[in-house]
This record gives C-alpha cells, structure tokens and sequence, in this order.
C-alpha cells in the first residue's frame, strides 16, 4: 500500500483551468514542461501552477531559465 503525505494530496485541475482561463490539454502541456525544464515532479508543477498569479509570464520565465540552462550546457562542451 502506497503511503501519502501531506505534500501528496490532491491537486484541484479544474481549478487552475479556471483560474488561468485554460483547458486541460493546455495545462498537461504547460505543468509537463514546467516539470521537465525545472526537474520537478509533474503534480508538483501543478501546485506550482496554482500558485502562479500570471500563467503566460511564467512560462516565459520558465522558457528563459530553459534557453539559459541549455546555453550553459553548450558553451560547456566548447
């Protein structure tokens, strides 16, 4: 039996659509590459996401920490 704890409860999806103005599909994308860009688990990027006031500003941000990241990791292998 899996063992929960307080950081695993449930995520409200409906709300964070509701709050951001944005169907599921959208918010699967957006918490998929907040999770992968920030190497978090993806329901953490949803709490992440329902904490965000300005959903398309941070993705930008996300976007830029990305481009960043991916620079480094080139301008290293040079």
């Amino acid at each position: 039996m899996t063992e929960y704890t307080k950081d695993d409860s449930q995520v409200d999806v409906q709300a964070i659509c509701k709050k951001h103005d944005i169907g599921r599909y959208k918010l699967i994308k957006a918490s998929t590459f907040v999770a992968r860009v920030l190497g978090m688990r993806p329901h953490d990027a949803l709490k992440k996401l329902l904490e965000v006031e300005d959903l398309e500003q941070y993705l930008k941000e996300v976007k830029s920490k990305s481009l960043d990241l991916d620079l480094r990791d080139r301008l290293r292998k040079v």
